[in-house]
């Protein structure tokens, strides 16, 4: 099977000739296996480990957001101005200096906000960024290309607390708000799957509502506000056959009904350390009607165990959630600094080996 006909296969609840195999990272990881294992490139990577996924972007093409003189500071499309904060010689976030709209309560404040355009985005090239990965499940990479609402950029402009607390002070504040960041959502990923062709098989969307305990709001929050957004957005990725893929990290068990009602077909990274997502429990329940994607935990099995441990955890896994597809293999968050590259490996090749 081709990686696109075994993730397709998996799709429709049947089980493919192995589980699909899904890969996460930040720039630094990506960069230290391509060294270590004395790869050429991603791709040679990316066909190294087997993995069955790639993903497509439209060229930015809009105003400078970065700043040679000043390497650790940058603005979003959003307006927002970050700052670059090491924790450790190779790892830090980008945080927000400033929230733009941190005392905006007025929705006839967001006429004159500078909002980003989709004309700043190139699109010509994804048709062709497609047909080169026809062996492939195509995804929107995790960038311009697979957009959130609250956490980018609800959250940056108005501040994390204020962000729960506006639903509640200033109701139609809000709801303008996240209907501008649907608006332009809807333009962006209407023109990424129209130039794709029907090229992308996966529209990805990234916006985390768990903590490692609980959800970040309610249920009822969450579904009056967010739900209509991610439906606009759903409904686009079905007009071109796309499937929506949706990112949320987190305790995340009692809204899995609720991104069900917005159109998910898979959830991704299933954090298995968090509370309520238990394995066993997500597959009797949920595994013939949404496709699971992630579950090699990496608060533990790939950051401090040996390799053979690692390939235990895989197997452990894969004897739960492979039987009747509807898995994708892979890591409960990016790749990090501190996950060796042997585990790394190790996750890949135990997950072929399950099935030779």
């Amino acid at each position: 099977m081709t990686g696109k006909e075994r993730v397709a296969t998996s799709l429709q609840f049947m089980e493919p000739d192995r589980v699909p195999l899904f890969y996460r990272d930040i720039p630094e990881v990506r960069k230290r296996l391509i060294d270590e294992l004395q790869i050429e490139n991603e791709e040679a990577l990316f066909r190294e480990l087997g993995i069955d996924f790639r993903w497509v972007a439209p060229e930015y093409t809009g105003p400078d957001l970065e700043t040679p003189e000043e390497p650790k500071k940058k603005r979003s499309i959003w307006g927002i101005d970050y700052i670059y904060t090491e924790y450790s010689k190779n790892e830090g976030y980008w945080n927000p200096m400033v929230h733009p709209m941190a005392e905006w309560d007025d929705p006839s404040l967001l006429e004159n906000y500078p909002w980003p355009d989709p004309d700043w985005f190139d699109f010509s090239k994804l048709k062709k960024q497609c047909e080169d990965f026809s062996d492939f499940a195509v995804m929107t990479e995790p960038s311009f290309a697979s957009p959130g609402i609250l956490q980018d950029p609800v959250q940056p402009l108005v501040g994390d607390e204020k962000s729960f607390m506006l639903p509640y002070l200033a109701e139609s504040f809000f709801t303008a708000l996240i209907d501008r960041v649907t608006a332009f959502n809807s333009t962006l990923i209407d023109k990424m799957l129209d130039a794709a062709s029907g090229g992308i098989m996966f529209m990805r969307l990234g916006d985390d509502f768990g903590t490692q305990h609980c959800l970040l709001m309610s249920v009822e929050m969450w579904e009056d506000f967010y739900l209509p957004a991610y439906r606009k957005l759903a409904a686009i990725a079905g007009k071109y056959n796309a499937v929506y893929y949706h990112h949320s990290c987190g305790a995340i068990y009692d809204l899995i009904p609720s991104f069900l009602k917005a159109g998910v077909r898979v959830l991704d990274p299933i954090q298995v350390s968090a509370r309520g997502m238990d394995l066993k429990k997500l597959k009797n329940e949920y595994g013939r009607k949404v496709v699971m994607s992630g579950a090699i935990d990496e608060a533990e099995a790939l950051s401090t165990g040996t390799p053979l441990q690692v390939r235990e955890e895989v197997f452990r896994v894969l004897d739960i959630m492979a039987p009747g597809g509807g898995y994708f293999i892979g890591p409960t968050h990016n790749f990090q600094p501190y996950i060796p590259t042997d585990n790394i490996v190790a996750m890949y090749r135990a997950a072929a080996d399950y099935f030779a």
